[in-house]
Order: structure tokens, then sequence, then C-alpha cells
């Protein structure tokens, strides 16, 4: 069972538009939980600031900052450990995690097996040798064999799904709100409608569409967000 704790302070997010931080912020206003998000001035793929070390030598986003000024980063271990710190995430009124065990499992699954891949596509140059960061046709294979094997991801994710059900369940998940992410990044593909479907609940879930708008509309070749009357938010 989720222990819920008193936040005295605001949570601190630190993501730059486009970027994983998006799920913990859609996380974090789901559970209604305090939170400050601080926006690099920044775009993916491209360098972070040289400031930003300081606050993660590693040089990725997101960090989470917690209440008592603790730094959390990758992505996954925001989600076990705001799921384990506030039973608004797992069962509250707009997030719910019935299967423990898949929620670990899944959340897992997605960082290593998908995320991971998602960066090899997308920085294909910090998996190749010094000798070969200038070779095209390295720099294609990385990004190739990436796709295939998050593709292989996917469809494994795909017989796991039965709408309405989640990864974990019956209702919203944090892990679904990660797989929506990534499967977007993904770009939707006929042989994956239970993917596809998830990925439209969570970006056209009402809380988190505007964030969803703001971080991905602009730049993903497939817009999923959209109003009743078909338009998209302002």
């Amino acid at each position: 069972m989720a222990t819920t704790v008193s936040v005295q302070k605001p949570y601190i997010l630190y993501n730059r538009l486009g970027s994983g931080g998006f799920v913990a912020e859609a996380v974090l206003e789901l559970a209604e939980l305090p939170y400050k998000l601080n926006l690099l001035e920044s775009t993916p793929s491209t360098p972070l600031p040289s400031s930003f070390h300081a606050i993660n030598p590693w040089g990725q986003v997101p960090v989470l900052e917690t209440p008592e000024r603790d730094v959390i980063t990758e992505l996954a271990a925001m989600l076990l450990y705001l799921a384990a710190t506030h039973s608004s995430v797992t069962n509250g009124p707009n997030l719910r995690v019935m299967d423990r065990a898949a929620f670990y499992r899944w959340t897992v699954f997605l960082s290593v097996n998908i995320y991971e891949g998602t960066l090899r596509r997308s920085y294909p140059e910090r998996y190749l040798a010094q000798p070969h960061k200038s070779d095209a046709g390295a720099i294609q294979s990385v990004k190739a064999a990436a796709f295939a094997r998050n593709h292989q991801a996917f469809q494994l994710i795909e017989e796991q799904l039965c709408q309405p059900r989640g990864l974990c369940g019956e209702g919203l998940s944090p892990a679904d709100i990660f797989l929506a992410m990534l499967y977007a990044w993904h770009n939707e593909r006929p042989d994956l409608p239970n993917c596809t479907a998830m990925t439209e609940t969570v970006a056209n879930h009402p809380i988190v569409r505007p964030i969803w708008f703001r971080n991905f509309d602009h730049r993903l070749d497939k817009k999923w967000t959209s109003l009743p009357d078909g338009t998209v938010p302002g």
C-alpha cells in the first residue's frame, strides 16, 4: 500500500518541452500534488545547458526534486517513488494501480526496453565508437536496429492491453501514461491498435490534454489531441 506523506513544499520538476518529464508532470497533475515546473531553454536532440550538470551530472532530463530536496533522476524511479509515497498516484480520483506487480514490471520494461531504444534512435552517435561517429551507414544501422527492437517491445505490450483495461488493470495508471508518450514517439502503427487507443485516451484526458499539447503536438507528425468540436486546445 502507498503511504501518503505531508507535502510541506512543492516538488520541483526539471524538464524541457517534448521530453520525458511530460510523464512526471502529468502524474503530478493527475495526483493533485503541488509542484513547480522548471523548463530549460533547450529542445530535444540539442545539448542541455552546461549548468544543468550541477543538478544531474549525467546530463539528462527529467529530474525531480522532492519536498525534502532529495534528487531523483530516471523517469521510472520517479514514478515508483511517487506511487510509494502518495496514495493519489495508485488509488486516487484520476489514477489507479490495481495490479502492483504489473506496475513495477511495465514501468521498468518501458524504461529499459523502449525509452533506452528511443534514445538510441535519437542519439545514435552515443552508441558508436569514435572512429564511426561520422559514418552515416553505422548511424543508420543503430537507428534501424533500435526501431525494430522497440517495435517488438510494443508488440508484446499490445498483447497485454485490452481496452478499457490498461497495463495495471482497470483505470489509468502512471505506466499507461509512460506507454502513451513512448508510443507517440514511435508513431502510430496499424498493427498496434491497442497501443494507439491507449495513447488517444491519455492524450485526450481532460487533465492531461493541455500538458500533452504543450509538449508534443507542435513536434510530432500525428496530432493526438482534440476538443469535442474537433479543434485543438490553445
